[in-house]
């Protein structure tokens, strides 16, 4: 299934027309030498990416020698996508119909019987966006309610009593909306950038009750609070934190476990938010720039809330479901053995997968491959922050010194 195709295609089209570069190349990433033959690995927001040389490229089918003509507007893309040879779609949004040929999406071409849609306007951004299937909304500004889906934004639809508004336009009189910020409004689409340690990255959910969640690991980290822990449910917070050692973790034949809210979320589609093992002191925040892979250039807050005898030094394990047990697996008492979690050390490996997993974990599995991009292990730049009130009021445990720590430029 395509992940992600904005109905901006046309105008991302007509931009590559009059560009020797492909779009890939503003991310700091190649161009794909053969965009028509190489496979499509993944895609997002920005078109499709594949990989050439171990390194991941930009597909554009308007850059190298492809014989195929960015011109053509008889097919669903208008000049974005090949056109396919066969009539027969295997997927379909507000874009038009798509197939797979040669590994890589085609559109329909309306010959076929395929009309040439027109952009949605029944939704916040009027066209500029593609409509959620949902009526929640996570953001709101001045142009309506917006939220994300597959990792990208888009508008709630005004039958959900989603009032329309005007479309914003700006000075340069541009056609296209400016992007919404986040969640927080306060939240910037492009974070400022910053210097700091390089360390490292690794994935896991072992649905173990968190060090953390000790008090005398807390205390001696001078917290306030532990990590909250919660009963087999995942949902009821554990209390009897001075009967912990008796009852004990569902890792050790106790009954105590992860709480399920402790996954990973996206603000934006650059800032994400989410809880790690670490080395550092129980309960702190640092704000992590991954500098490879897919991912690199964005920026995640975390809050350590585990330690593990497996870290070392700078080392972040952040906790995503379905990103592997590591040494312990709690995740088979408290859910049961009817689930497939992947490989001990990585976990699954496609998006499809997350299916196999308990529902209240689904969302935070599929970050992995939507806001993360399935990178593997990216290494990262950090440096101490401020907790962000999202990750304390989830944990429930503030550090006791956090009021020294950095703050957050937003």
């Amino acid at each position: 299934m395509r992940l992600a195709l904005t109905s901006c295609i046309a105008l991302a089209a007509s931009i590559a027309k009059v560009s020797a570069a492909c779009w890939a190349q503003s991310q700091g990433y190649a161009c794909c030498d053969n965009p028509s033959s190489t496979k499509v690995e993944y895609t997002d927001a920005s078109g499709n990416w594949g990989v050439q040389n171990g390194q991941w490229c930009g597909i554009d089918y308007s850059y190298g020698n492809t014989g195929y003509s960015s011109n053509n507007q008889n097919c669903t893309g208008n000049g974005a996508f090949p056109c396919c040879n066969t009539c027969t779609a295997t997927y379909t949004d507000n874009d038009g119909k798509w197939a797979v040929e040669n590994g890589n999406w085609c559109g329909i071409k309306y010959s076929c019987g395929n009309s040439n849609p027109q952009p949605s306007n029944q939704c916040t951004g009027n066209g500029a966006y593609p409509c959620c299937n949902t009526c929640t909304a996570t953001y709101t500004d001045s142009d309506g309610k917006w939220a994300m889906e597959n990792g990208s934004w888009c508008g709630i639809k005004y039958t959900c009593s989603n009032q329309q508004q005007q479309v914003t336009t700006t000075t340069t009189k541009s056609t296209q909306q400016a992007q919404p910020t986040g969640t927080n409004g306060n939240v910037p689409l492009n974070p400022p950038d910053f210097s700091g340690q390089t360390g490292k990255t690794t994935r896991y959910w072992d649905c173990c009750l968190a060090s953390c969640s000790w008090q005398e690991n807390t205390k001696d980290a001078g917290a306030k609070g532990v990590v909250r822990s919660c009963n087999k449910d995942g949902i009821t917070p554990f209390t009897d934190l001075s009967n912990l050692w008796r009852i004990k973790s569902g890792c050790n034949g106790g009954s105590v476990y992860m709480c399920n809210d402790q996954q990973p979320w996206a603000i934006n589609e650059n800032v994400a938010y989410g809880f790690v093992a670490s080395h550092e002191k129980c309960c702190t925040c640092q704000r992590l720039k991954f500098t490879s892979g897919p991912v690199a250039g964005k920026q995640m807050i975390v809050q350590t809330t585990n330690t593990g005898g497996d870290l070392s030094q700078n080392h972040f394990d952040i906790q995503m479901p379905g990103g592997g047990f590591g040494i312990f697996d709690g995740c088979t008492s408290q859910f049961g053995g009817s689930h497939n979690w992947g490989e001990r050390y990585g976990g699954i490996k496609s998006a499809s997968e997350c299916a196999n997993l308990p529902a209240v974990l689904k969302e935070g599995c599929e970050w992995r491959f939507n806001w993360f991009k399935n990178a593997d292990n990216p290494a990262v730049v950090f440096e101490r922050v401020q907790c962000p009130k999202e990750l304390t009021d989830i944990t429930g445990c503030v550090p006791g010194d956090d009021a020294s720590a950095k703050k957050l430029p937003w």
